[in-house]
């Protein structure tokens, strides 16, 4: 019987990091560390714990702390599985070549699972627009985008409208201007023909797009 890959798992949402811990460790493949919530707590356990892959959200990487990269690569010389939500692309590409597989939180268990799989055997995981966009692969949300005009990016920032992002926090979310972030919201309100955040949440519901 194969050893268990050590998982170490990093999300700010303590709640997901747990869940996503409880599910892998039903697998027989895996075997749960640690889980870190911020980056300190982060590279304190990884300076102490012998993990094979680490799976880490996106947006460690772009909450302030530009020196991230560095201090991994200074500490941890395992394998680095990134999960991602709707962060931009231009963001992902700046840490592109320093992770090993993007998958979206999108996702299925199955998908998730043999990525990490992978990523342990040494396949890299390129990013590409497709994995980004995965939640928008069915005909039915592609007729969204179609009846309405809207951009992938202007479906970027109705979802996080719809989960209670500021225009600050998209903008930086997005690596954007807050004045494009207002530029956008005035399309999608003439686009959706609406009059209130209100109208765009349940415009976001009632096409799964959260």
């Amino acid at each position: 019987m194969h050893p268990k890959i050590k998982l170490f798992l990093a999300d700010s949402y303590q709640l997901f990091a747990e869940g996503l811990s409880m599910m892998l460790a039903l697998s027989d493949n895996f075997q749960i560390i640690g889980i870190a919530s911020n980056n300190q707590d982060l590279i304190n356990s990884l300076q102490k714990l012998s993990c094979d892959v680490l799976i880490i959200d996106a947006n460690f990487f772009f909450q302030g702390d530009l020196t991230l990269q560095k201090r991994l690569k200074d500490t941890y010389s395992g394998k680095i599985l990134i999960l991602h939500d709707s962060i931009a692309t231009s963001c992902l590409k700046k840490i592109s070549s320093f992770a090993d597989c993007f998958v979206s939180k999108c996702s299925n268990q199955t998908h998730l699972i043999e990525c990490i799989i992978k990523t342990h055997n040494g396949l890299k995981i390129k990013l590409s627009k497709k994995s980004l966009f995965s939640s928008l692969s069915t005909e039915y949300q592609q007729e969204l985008i179609a009846r309405y005009s809207l951009t992938i990016r202007e479906i970027e920032v109705i979802r996080l409208i719809a989960l209670e992002f500021l225009s600050a926090e998209i903008a930086d979310k997005l690596c954007v201007s807050e004045y494009t972030v207002d530029t956008y919201r005035k399309n999608i309100t003439r686009k959706l023909n609406t009059r209130n955040v209100a109208s765009i949440v349940n415009f976001a519901h009632r096409w799964q797009l959260i």
